[in-house]
């Protein structure tokens, strides 16, 4: 059993910053692991981690068994950490994608500007 902070990190860290997605309507991460028989009765999905390297891309699934959201953030709230499941899956780029209407990344050097006010020319 490993444990770790849950959060972006790659070798040199030379860009940091922010996610964030809208799921599909239709098939987004969830059903496409309840579709798979990935997901057991009763757990939730409450993240997912995706790399991409120089060769090789990889999805994982992060899964808890506190079903439901509410039980997910109290478990969270309590302090101590939260007991995931990781699913690995064998999406290509362009199938990871589609599980989401919207995806934005936000990065900047070192994560100077990360969740800063910023001014720019129209």
């Amino acid at each position: 059993m490993g444990q770790e902070n849950f959060n972006a990190s790659v070798q040199y860290n030379d860009m940091k910053g922010t996610a964030a997605a809208d799921s599909a309507d239709k098939s987004d991460l969830s059903k496409y692991l309840q579709d798979n028989k990935l997901i057991a009765e009763g757990e939730v999905l409450v993240g997912v981690q995706m790399y991409s390297g120089e060769r090789t891309f990889s999805v994982q699934a992060l899964v808890s068994s506190y079903a439901g959201y509410d039980n997910v953030k109290v478990a969270v709230e309590s302090g101590k950490p939260l007991h995931v499941r990781k699913i690995p899956l064998e999406l290509t780029l362009e199938q990871f994608f589609k599980l989401y209407k919207r995806f934005e990344v936000a990065i900047s050097s070192h994560g100077v500007i990360d969740q800063k006010e910023i001014t720019f020319a129209d």
